[in-house]
């Protein structure tokens, strides 16, 4: 009769552990969409929220939006900055997307569809880097983003099969979230960086960037 209880909680254990995986991404996403809603603050965010996920995924530490506060406030005096930079680059990108979907039924359509085209490479190095960045500072912890972006280029550059689709699976999810805006807040950030997370593990520090 011990045994039935004992089993019983091993499998509650493992579907708990199993829920805490849809758990931590939603509501890690969640806080990171809201803390990124300004648009100069994108980057702080993923930041905060590539450290919360590799704190939960190497570490264990699952407390992942207390995780995502703590290195908000960690890393903010160093990323603000980069920040604003980036968070220029992704507001003229939306409005560049906006400007040639309008254009798209127009007689300068042919225009617009090249002008995506030439589009294409800067928004994939701006993906890079709001997927990549986050990771090299999970990855190191004391350094500066000037450090972060020389590694984000090392991981890329070490794996480029990997880092393209990693791409790819990044606009597959921005994809679905223009289709169903309302999961945007949800899963638009977390799940992409969480693979990126997963891909680049913590030997992939200074010394394994490039393997």
């Amino acid at each position: 009769m011990a045994a039935r209880p004992e089993h019983r909680e091993r499998w509650e254990t493992r579907t708990l552990r199993a829920l805490m995986v849809p758990a931590n991404l939603v509501l890690g996403g969640l806080m990171a969409f809201l803390v990124a809603l300004p648009g100069v603050t994108l980057l702080p965010a993923l930041v905060a929220l590539g450290r919360a996920f590799s704190d939960w995924h190497d570490d264990g530490d699952d407390a992942v939006v207390t995780s995502l506060l703590r290195e908000l406030r960690a890393t903010w005096r160093r990323t603000w900055r980069a920040g604003i930079l980036a968070g220029i680059a992704v507001w003229l990108l939306v409005v560049d997307a906006l400007f040639l979907l309008a254009q798209l039924g127009t007689a300068s359509a042919g225009f617009a569809v090249v002008l995506g085209g030439a589009t294409l490479p800067v928004a994939a190095v701006v993906g890079l880097v709001l997927l990549l960045v986050p990771v090299a500072a999970a990855r190191q912890r004391d350094g500066t983003v000037r450090d972060w972006l020389r590694a984000a280029a090392a991981f890329a550059a070490g794996r480029p099969v990997g880092t393209l689709a990693l791409l790819l699976i990044g606009a597959a999810v921005l994809a679905t979230c223009v289709v169903l805006p309302t999961l945007a807040p949800f899963v638009a950030l977390s799940v992409p960086l969480y693979l990126a997370v997963r891909a680049w593990p913590p030997s992939a520090g200074p010394a394994g960037a490039g393997s």
